[in-house]
């Protein structure tokens, strides 16, 4: 599994301008489950979306302009899956704000320098408007690949985390499709780690300099839906 392998499409400045689109309402959740899959590595929140939630961004997805990814180019994972993507700041920050409540303090990664006088807890300053959607029919998958770190240019914050809320689960007869994570030694894979598909759960997972080498595995049966942006952080 090449360590060089990138997903593609991650940045703002790669999505054309499209249309505005008005998604789906969210409603806040108190106590939610936040639990560790993996140390300063992998966070599971479970139920961030309600089932009817989930559907209707499921059918919102379905009435997209989905395109097909393209052929994979030098240097980047091998995937296959339908996707959209939109800049949608009024959309992050409802992200962000109804995450906030049940997110931990986050570590600064090894690769950032800490400042003198660091703030607690330390939280993520916004979501990437960036925002994504993705469809995984049977036989699609995402291959093996790294998560790049993206910067906001106006803001000047950094993304360090992925955020991925499955809309689609197990629950719906979909077999297949989990994120698999890569414990690796020496650029080895020695450990797999698989973050199960459960509808409404948002995962997140460190990318950048301590991205683990992961992938989206193959959906066998049923449609797997994502939604996709990214915690973002200035301090």
């Amino acid at each position: 599994m090449p360590k060089k392998t990138k997903s593609s499409g991650t940045t703002a400045s790669r999505s054309a301008p499209k249309p505005g689109v008005s998604f789906p309402a969210i409603s806040p959740k108190n106590f939610l489950d936040c639990h560790v899959l993996l140390d300063d590595q992998i966070i599971l929140i479970d139920e961030f979306l309600s089932p009817e939630e989930c559907k209707r961004f499921a059918k919102f997805i379905d009435e997209l302009p989905l395109e097909l990814t393209p052929p994979k180019k030098k240097g980047e994972a091998e995937r296959v899956n339908y996707r959209f993507s939109v800049n949608s700041a009024t959309f992050a920050e409802q992200l962000h704000s109804l995450l906030l409540p049940h997110l931990p303090s986050f570590p600064y990664p090894p690769s950032v320098r800490r400042p003198a006088q660091s703030v607690q807890p330390r939280l993520p300053h916004s979501c990437n408007s960036n925002i994504r959607m993705y469809k995984y029919t049977p036989s699609q998958h995402f291959g093996p690949h790294y998560d790049d770190s993206v910067k906001d240019h106006a803001t000047g914050a950094k993304s360090e985390w992925t955020l991925l809320i499955y809309l689609s689960g197990v629950e719906d007869g979909v077999e297949g499709g989990e994120t698999l994570f890569y414990k690796e030694e020496r650029g080895v894979p020695r450990e797999t780690i698989v973050a199960p598909l459960a509808r409404g759960t948002a995962l997140l997972h460190r990318h950048g300099n301590e991205c683990l080498l992961h992938e989206g595995s193959l959906v066998h049966k049923g449609t797997k839906y994502i939604l996709r942006s990214d915690l973002m952080f200035i301090n």
